[in-house]
């Protein structure tokens, strides 16, 4: 029997086909594992992703398309904030099929059916970027539902990373189990950008063609969906777009394919629309031809007007526009509400460390309720008593020079013209501003604001000279402060001469000056009080007591200036603390706010209260953003800030028309004057008990103003009129009382010429006065200047002696008879 040879061959291939399998099964299973774990791993990521996503607010989401609105004091909407994208926030229903189909088609074609997130999509778009990181042309743009985009805008940044992207998924689906579909279609709508200054599909259907978006034709709706994708790109009244509208109309029609094959027009509506939108596209020549051919219909009567416009429109632009402005810029309010958007942008970067670009964003899209302090009523009238000329009364003359480009002459034209106003109270004890009119006309957006300004408001706010209104805060107030003087201080209101007063004019910087400075009426009385100084408003005694302050006057001085809200270059000089001149207009200097904010200090014991604009803010939930608690410094003593209350109280009794009855008021009179020396603009600052307010009337270029119909220099008893009257309409129905004296005050009886206690000698040479001191700095020597010598009195002569009577006969009146 033949013993077969076993089959080594075979059986060496089989034992490799074993081993080839052992490591195929043990690669798939290692697989399995790096697999699994990488899921896991990934997984684990992504769900770390998502736990740091933020809360999908219901409010939050919704609120998306609510502006931020302005209130009053008493809490009533008084304007709503502008941005540079406009809305319009309508319903659903109110919208239109039209756009409704066509943001669909392009945008989220499965809206309907998705939960949130479309995961083809999805899927897809990953892939592309996935092949766009390796060719280096990545794009992760495209793939994101209506809803996702809505939380994208809404709750995160925009930057193109994963985890962005991984947030945006999760938020979607958490925002699709708490709202309904219309609830996201319709905020999606209201609040997309769709160029220009466009924000939701009202906005742009009044932006491009003047029409409500239910109004829309299917054309139209399809371009505004279509400028979703790069609203800057294809807007259509950009130079660019003019030029070619090609690229709009492929967007178009790109959206009119989406719509025809989502079954949202036919196909015979689909080729009738993308014929019109060709008709811009044809050759130049074809045009010409077009144009022509039109031209002899409408001729002929074959074609209406109307329909030979449209059809001329559509040849040039595919589309026919119809552009309209969508907004004023105007707020109802302007003097008023810009200030207070100022202030709160302010705020809302120093206290919340906001950026710029977040700050906007939250103006535009967070729902803001902003809690102005504003007394309607109150601005209002006031803005009504400015706009009234009657109650101005000051006129200038506008000089206008030409040159004529034939003969190179030179000619101008002299245009008499009605000086602007502006006007502010304060309630000086919250540094609530209740009145804030930066001019007589209100009508037009975003004009010269000349009761306000900051670093951050741009070219409209205003600074300028304050005249006389500053010596009351950089030199009285200083100097009583410094104790360099009282109110019994001797004053000398003569002018500073070279031949007496070198010196001084030296360390005054005006060292070639004589005869200065020049009181506003040129009569100089001599020897005065400080009360009757600050009264008449001696400029001779301004500089003079300016000067008492020291060497260190000028910082002394600015200090002070600036402690009540003045604004100062690097480099002041003598005229800006004494005569209230300022160096560069809207440079430095002061303003009606400014100004108001200022005088109340005289009624609030010498304490400075920050002006504020607005209390508070909340955000579209309710939850408070901003408070604003105002912030305050003790400038001067409360007894100081009294003295020159009551001073101030007897100019009053000069300016009848700003007196308010019974109510006490106290206040001080400015006036600038231009490179000629003439009054260029007038002021007025003052208190009651209850509020303070400043009132300007001028030119914004420095030309000489005049009284109504004269020739006259307009004098500051000018603003009496309007300041009365709006003082009155802010006090109607407050109690009448008086601030209230502090201790630490007596009276005293001075010479005005020495300063001392007044001897006989004074009362007779009539130099005596009495005024308030704080107690301790009233006059503790006798007066020097004034020697008191008795009248040498001639002695009485004396009577001639009477001779010594004789007694009569008995009983003759001697007491013993009867």
């Amino acid at each position: 029997m033949m013993v077969s040879k076993p089959n080594t061959r075979k059986n060496a291939k089989s034992n490799s086909f074993t081993y080839f399998a052992k490591f195929i099964k043990f690669f798939f299973i290692l697989f399995m594992i790096i697999t699994m774990a990488g899921a896991l791993y990934v997984a684990k990521i992504v769900l770390d992703i998502a736990e740091e996503a933020p809360e999908v607010s219901i409010n939050r989401f919704l609120s998306l398309s609510e502006p931020s609105i302005v209130l009053d004091d008493e809490g009533n909407q008084m304007d709503l904030i502008h941005t540079d994208e406009v809305r319009f926030p309508i319903a659903l229903e109110d919208m239109g099929q039209n756009i409704i189909d066509a943001f669909i088609s392009i945008e989220d074609e499965r809206f309907e059916k998705h939960k949130g997130v479309d995961y083809r999509r999805t899927i897809g778009v990953t892939l592309r970027d996935i092949v766009g990181q390796i060719t280096g042309n990545r794009d992760m743009q495209g793939g994101s539902t209506l809803t996702q985009q809505i939380i994208k805008n809404t709750f995160l940044t925009r930057e193109q990373k994963y985890e962005r992207k991984i947030k945006e998924i999760f938020m979607a689906l958490r925002a699709e189990k708490m709202l309904t579909k219309d609830q996201i279609l319709e905020t999606y709508l209201n609040s997309i950008f769709l160029g220009g200054r466009a924000n939701g599909v009202e906005a742009a259907a009044r932006q491009y063609f003047n029409k409500s978006s239910k109004d829309l034709t299917v054309i139209e709706a399809a371009y505004i969906a279509g400028t979703t994708q790069s609203p800057t790109n294809y807007y259509a009244f950009s130079q660019s777009s003019t030029a070619n509208p090609e690229k709009y109309i492929n967007r178009t029609k790109l959206v009119l394919n989406a719509m025809r094959d989502n079954k949202k027009i036919t196909e015979e509506e689909h080729a009738q629309y993308t014929e019109q939108l060709n008709s811009a596209l044809i050759d130049p020549d074809d045009k010409i031809a077009k144009s022509e051919e039109l031209r002899l219909k409408v001729e002929s009567g074959e074609i209406t007007e109307e329909e030979y416009n449209f059809q001329t429109d559509v040849l040039e632009t595919g589309i026919v526009f119809n552009q309209t402005s969508i907004v004023s810029d105007k707020y109802n309010y302007e003097y008023f509400t810009r200030p207070v958007l100022d202030q709160v942008k302010a705020d809302l970067k120093a206290v919340k460390g906001y950026t710029d670009e977040e700050i906007n964003q939250l103006i535009a899209y967070g729902g803001l309720i902003i809690h102005s302090t504003m007394d309607r009523g109150a601005q209002e009238y006031a803005q009504s008593v400015l706009s009234d000329f009657s109650n101005i009364n000051a006129e200038f003359d506008e000089v206008r020079k030409k040159i004529d480009k034939a003969t190179g002459l030179e000619s101008e034209t002299i245009t008499r013209k009605e000086a602007e106003a502006a006007f502010s109270a304060v309630d000086y004890k919250t540094g609530q501003v209740k009145v804030l009119v930066g001019g007589r006309d209100d009508s037009k957006p975003n004009g010269y604001n000349r009761s306000y300004y900051s670093d951050t408001f741009g070219p409209t706010g205003v600074l300028r000279g304050v005249g006389s209104t500053t010596k009351p805060l950089t030199v009285y107030g200083a100097a009583l402060e410094q104790g360099v003087i009282t109110l019994g201080t001797a004053a000398l209101d003569e002018q500073l001469l070279q031949s007496e007063d070198r010196q001084i004019l030296v360390e005054l910087g005006n060292p070639t000056g004589d005869k200065w400075p020049q009181n506003y009426f040129p009569r100089y009385s001599g020897h005065t009080t400080i009360r009757k100084s600050i009264v008449n408003s001696y400029n001779t005694v301004s500089v003079r007591t300016y000067y008492s302050l020291g060497p260190d006057r000028n910082n002394i001085a600015k200090s002070y200036g600036e402690k009540f809200g003045l604004v100062y270059n690097d480099n002041p000089v003598t005229v800006n603390f004494t005569l209230g001149n300022n160096q560069v207009m809207n440079k430095d200097g002061g303003n009606p706010l400014i100004l108001a904010g200022a005088y109340g200090a005289f009624g609030n014991s010498g304490v400075v209260t920050e002006n504020i604009l607005y209390t508070k803010v909340t955000d579209s939930e309710g939850a408070v953003l901003l408070e604003k608690n105002p912030s305050s410094s003790q400038v001067l003593s409360p007894q100081n800030a009294y003295l020159l209350y009551d001073v101030m109280k007897d100019i009053i009794k000069n300016v009848p028309r700003a007196q308010l009855g019974r109510m006490p008021m106290a206040g001080k009179t400015g006036t600038n004057s231009n490179g000629d020396q003439k009054t260029s603009e007038i002021w007025f600052a003052g208190l009651s008990p209850y509020y303070s307010a400043s009132i300007w009337i001028g030119g914004d270029t420095p030309y000489t103003l005049y009284q109504k119909g004269t020739t006259n220099s307009a004098p500051s008893s000018l603003t009496q009129d309007a300041y009365g009257k709006i003082m009155a309409y802010l006090h109607e129905g407050l109690e009448i009382k008086d601030i209230a004296r502090p201790s630490g005050l007596t009276t005293a009886s001075f010479c005005f010429v020495s300063g001392g206690i007044p001897n006989e000698q004074c009362y007779i040479e009539n130099t005596v006065a009495s005024d308030l001191f704080v107690s301790g700095t009233q006059p503790k020597q006798v007066c020097t200047v004034h020697t008191y010598e008795p009248p040498v009195i001639d002695p009485i002569p004396e009577e001639p002696e009477t001779p010594v009577q004789t007694p009569g006969n008995p009983g003759n009146g001697n007491g013993n008879g009867n």
